[in-house]
C-alpha cells in the first residue's frame, strides 16, 4: 500500500508550485501572527522564594517574600547579610 503524501508549497515561487497566494493573503496572515507577548508582560508571581545564608557558619533558611527573617531563626545585620540566632549570640547581635 502506498499512501499519497501532499507536495510542499513553496511560496518563494509560484511558477514551480500549483499553489499561488495572493499578496492580501499574505499580508492578512502575517499580521495575525505578528501579535507576539513579551515577558515582561506576564505578571510576576505574588510571593516569591528567597534563600538567607548565615554569614558565619553558612546555615541556609529559605522564607517567602511575605516571611520576616527572624520567624525563620536569621538575624539580619546588612542588606542581604544574616546570621542565624546561634552565631548572633556569639558575636553580640542579640
Amino acid at each position: 500500500m502506498s499512501s499519497s503524501r501532499p507536495k510542499p508549497r513553496y511560496l518563494a515561487s509560484s511558477s514551480t508550485s500549483s499553489y499561488s497566494a495572493s499578496d492580501s493573503d499574505l499580508s492578512s496572515s502575517a499580521s495575525s501572527s505578528s501579535v507576539r507577548h513579551s515577558m515582561d508582560s506576564t505578571q510576576r508571581p505574588a510571593v516569591q522564594v528567597a534563600v538567607l545564608r548565615c554569614l558565619r557558619c553558612a546555615r541556609a533558611e529559605e522564607i517567602t517574600s511575605t516571611d520576616h527573617p527572624s520567624s525563620s531563626g536569621m538575624v539580619q545585620i546588612g542588606t542581604n547579610i544574616y546570621y542565624c540566632n546561634r552565631c548572633a549570640k556569639m558575636v553580640g547581635y542579640t
